[in-house]
């Protein structure tokens, strides 16, 4: 299996643990996390029962499947889990991850359909190493409240959509850039991972009501090559994410955005 499947699979094992589906259950995403990674890891044959009875499930003795049916009730139960996601909120979803019946190595499907028609083939061109033209990075809070982080995870969700309606730029998939937040990157190693000639990122502070934005693009050795800063007034996080976004994509020169859609209007901008 290619790195860049392997990216587009842990990109989506991060996005599950906070859907509907296994935010309250953190033991069926543990298990979902363990068999997921061993496979990843190239150990997949070694996942039987009492391997990972006793790797989850061991308490203070050995597992043993002959008295306890703890890997079997989790595994089903996870299997329920799974398909309800599937059926439901991540119906679109680029990835899917199965777990067969009577076995504990998960399978897994690249879908080259998104929700979104215009993005049809967005994971296959990351995928397949094929050139994307920008990757969103996630932005950062420099507060570092909670409040805060999860305002700048909107604001880097709402730009990605923002752009993926008025632009015709290939983004690189929000599962994948996702996969960077928190952890420690180069962008020479980020834009080569995904594939990508331009990378966008920015902070975001709050002070009462006024929150600023700084944003900046750089090429594929890390050189800045624009940015900006904006400041806006308002206490609706969600309408603030939308006049940011679309107060940044105004603010991008022709040259980075290329091929933007004209007669599609961008959200009015107050700065």
């Amino acid at each position: 299996m290619s790195e860049k499947y392997k990216s587009l699979i842990k990109g989506h094992l991060h996005d599950l643990r906070t859907s509907a589906a296994f935010a309250k259950s953190n033991g069926l995403y543990l298990l979902l996390e363990y068999v997921v990674n061993e496979t990843l890891s190239g150990r997949g044959d070694t996942l039987k029962e009492l391997v990972i009875g006793d790797a989850l499930y061991g308490r203070s003795s050995p597992y043993d499947p002959k008295i306890d049916s703890a890997v079997r009730v989790e595994a089903r139960r996870l299997r329920r889990k799974l398909n309800e996601h599937y059926q439901g909120p991540g119906k679109r979803d680029a990835v899917r991850v199965t777990l067969p019946t009577g076995g504990y190595v998960p399978s897994f499907e690249i879908l080259s359909a998104f929700a979104r028609p215009e993005a049809a083939n967005e994971v296959d061109e990351v995928v397949k190493g094929r050139t994307v033209d920008l990757a969103v990075m996630p932005f950062r809070a420099l507060s570092g409240c909670e409040r805060q982080d999860r305002f700048a995870d909107g604001l880097t969700d709402q730009l990605i959509f923002a752009l993926s309606k008025r632009s015709r730029l290939k983004l690189a998939p929000r599962m994948m850039v996702f996969q960077y937040k928190d952890r420690p990157y180069t962008v020479p190693e980020a834009v080569r991972d995904m594939g990508a000639r331009a990378m966008l990122y920015g902070t975001c502070r709050s002070v009462g009501d006024r929150t600023r934005v700084t944003v900046e693009t750089c090429d594929e050795q890390g050189f800045v090559t624009w940015s900006t800063q904006i400041d806006q007034v308002t206490s609706d996080d969600l309408a603030l994410q939308d006049i940011l976004s679309g107060a940044i994509i105004s603010r991008m020169p022709s040259w980075l955005l290329g091929t933007i859609i004209r007669d599609r209007p961008l959200v009015a901008v107050v700065s």
